[in-house]
């Protein structure tokens, strides 16, 4: 097996010191420009990598962050982790991903990973609000940053409004002129479906409508829990004439369903849904969605962590908020007029 190539071997190559080749590689500490040159070219030509191991060793510090999120094959996320991976990349550090599937003991289970493999830092994407989950990443010790934070949070956080995004959707709602709204929401008891469902009793109740409770659907955050919705709310003797989804998700797989049995969208039932998604505006009918910035939740969530990584910032922690905005598409119309006149 070919010995692998040593700071010492660059160093005797080059004809300097090894605490020299330290500093050029490092960047730390000055070398003049002839020497740089002459470190860099014997470099290049042994394809040497400095160890992260041997690093990790002198200075305390991995460079390898860890990133959970609860889905990455839903497109907000992946999207999100591209952008993470990419940014960090560009600062020095790798990204280790782990997918929760939204489950509690697998978060944990992600948490103590990241412990045992000396991660720098966590971002951290939860559905979940068990306090646990708060206690063991204090436990870790490391720099922390929530994306889609818990109410109250006392690490650095990254989220949109609370309750805003499916507000401003059945708001759209009501003054197209609906009012038999249903709601197709996430998985039960997790913050990001506690929060979507109230910002839906929100604008209902604003509105001075009545929440049937047959007209509630709680199940997941992917397309199939969508499809589950979709059967459940055209069983109904009463059709409800539109449906907000907690996500895009739940609503593309809605829209299948809807579309299977017969029905018009948005003639005979208007659909929106959260994200905006890629896959959003490529379906037929368009789906007027709610903009979710996952490139801005990567672009905050990373400088709040490399700012308390290199220590630029020691205080408390900080909440950034995310203002939502309505894209209006052709998956929303006003009802028939028998509905605005009931």
């Amino acid at each position: 097996m070919k010995k692998a190539v040593t700071i010492r071997d660059i160093a005797r190559e080059a004809g300097v010191s090894s605490a020299t080749v330290s500093r050029y590689l490092n960047n730390n500490g000055y070398v003049d420009q002839q020497t740089a040159a002459r470190i860099s070219e014997v470099v290049e030509r042994f394809h040497y990598r400095p160890s992260r191991i041997a690093q990790s060793l002198k200075t305390k510090m991995s460079r390898n962050l860890v990133l959970v999120v609860p889905d990455i094959q839903n497109p907000f996320y992946s999207s999100m982790a591209d952008k993470i991976q990419n940014l960090l990349l560009r600062e020095g550090y790798t990204v280790t991903l782990f997918d929760s599937g939204a489950d509690f003991q697998r978060e944990l289970t992600c948490l103590g990973l990241a412990e045992s493999i000396g991660a720098d830092g966590i971002l951290f994407a939860s559905v979940s609000a068990h306090q646990t989950i708060l206690n063991e990443l204090g436990k870790i010790g490391v720099p922390v940053v929530m994306i889609n934070s818990y109410g109250a949070c006392p690490f650095d956080s990254v989220h949109g409004v609370r309750n805003q995004s499916t507000y401003l959707a059945t708001r759209y709602l009501i003054e197209l002129g609906h009012r038999r709204i249903a709601f197709a929401g996430g998985t039960p008891d997790t913050a990001i479906a506690l929060s979507r469902k109230n910002g839906y009793l929100q604008a209902m109740r604003e509105a001075g409508l009545p929440v049937r409770r047959e007209y509630i659907f709680e199940m997941g955050f992917d397309s199939d829990s969508g499809r589950k919705s979709g059967t459940y709310f055209s069983a109904l003797d009463t059709l409800p004439t539109a449906v907000c989804c907690a996500n895009d998700l739940i609503a593309l797989g809605v829209l299948q369903t809807l579309l299977e049995r017969g029905y018009r969208v948005p003639q005979d039932v208007s659909l929106t849904g959260v994200d905006n998604i890629e896959y959003s505006d490529l379906c037929s009918p368009p789906l007027t969605s709610v903009i979710n910035d996952s490139g801005e939740f990567a672009r905050l969530a990373v400088s709040a962590l490399l700012e308390r990584l290199r220590g630029d910032y020691e205080g408390p922690p900080r909440e950034y908020l995310i203002p939502r905005t309505l894209v209006k598409r052709a998956s929303t119309a006003s009802p028939q007029r028998k509905e605005r006149q009931a």
